[in-house]
């Protein structure tokens, strides 16, 4: 694999992305990279940057994904939308599969719920797919994409209860060194599905109705890589307030005040709200 495969398989990606969401008549959105207040989410950590002027000093920050400026257009009354935006991650792990700064896919559906979302990504890599001649590496895709629960991925590959585990502050940090170890390498190769991640863990998804303990959310998988994070929002502002004031505290970054807005606004709309973020740098290394 050279440099030179990489850039041309990532461009035409992204053709393939862009022409799949204009044939919906989805609306794109140009990210802004530098941002006076940013989502103040649990083990994510921003960069920031200062501009100085004759008023004084200006702290902003690069977005760790596209979601701010999205859901700021979508409380507008955008509609369907998506963006291709670079993201930037502080404290992230040095590797192939893992850099400070990456593109990101992402795209929001209104009046939809992740079920709608998880036949977006089917579609999509499919029509990714078949942009690749039969000469080149493609990715293998089935009819159907298998659907795993991750507390009965828990139950059956590790000791630990997952929402036992989440639930305390104390074990918590542990979540992510056995998903790895003891999860992810018992996954199929081709795309699969991960659902009903804990509702501690996803601040920003809905809680399932009829279990609040777990979010309406999932996570796919290509080959037994992680390629995005999906789920159905959570429009209740006060209690991702509570979140981001919780994050205050540990970090000192501000509440995002104007997010918050836009999630009150999409609250009082009625409508559901559902989206994902993929990873497109991912995407072309399992692609050549």
């Amino acid at each position: 694999m050279t440099d030179l495969q990489l850039i041309l398989t990532r461009e035409r990606i992204i053709k393939s992305i862009r022409n799949f969401f204009y044939r919906l008549n989805f609306h794109e959105i140009i990210t802004p990279v530098l941002n006076t207040e940013i989502p103040n989410e649990p083990n994510l950590y921003p960069f920031t940057t200062c501009w100085k002027t004759v008023r004084g000093e200006h702290i902003f920050f690069l977005p760790m994904s596209p979601e701010r400026s999205l859901k700021l257009a979508l409380a507008k009354g955008i509609g369907n939308c998506f963006s291709i935006g670079h993201s930037f991650r502080n404290l992230e792990q040095a590797g192939e599969l893992h850099s400070p700064e990456f593109l990101m896919l992402e795209w929001y559906r209104v009046d939809a719920d992740y079920h709608h979302i998880m036949n977006d990504v089917k579609k999509l890599f499919a029509s990714i797919n078949s942009q690749f001649p039969s000469a080149s590496r493609r990715i293998s895709f089935q009819t159907e994409w298998p659907i795993f629960s991750l507390p009965e991925l828990f139950k059956k590959y590790t000791k630990h209860d997952l929402i036992e585990l989440t639930n305390d502050e104390m074990r918590r940090g542990n979540y992510d060194l056995i998903f790895c170890n003891e999860i992810e390498t018992h996954l199929p190769q081709g795309p699969c599905f991960i659902t009903d991640f804990p509702a501690s863990i996803s601040p920003l998804c809905k809680p399932k109705k009829d279990n609040p303990a777990l979010a309406d959310r999932f996570e796919f998988y290509i080959n037994g890589i992680e390629l995005g994070n999906g789920n159905t929002e959570n429009t209740d502002w006060q209690s991702v307030r509570k979140v981001f004031e919780e994050q205050k505290k540990k970090n000192g970054l501000p509440v995002d005040e104007e997010f918050l807005n836009a999630l009150k606004t999409m609250n009082k709309s009625g409508k559901t709200f559902a989206g994902i973020g993929v990873g497109i740098d991912r995407l072309t290394r399992i692609s050549v």
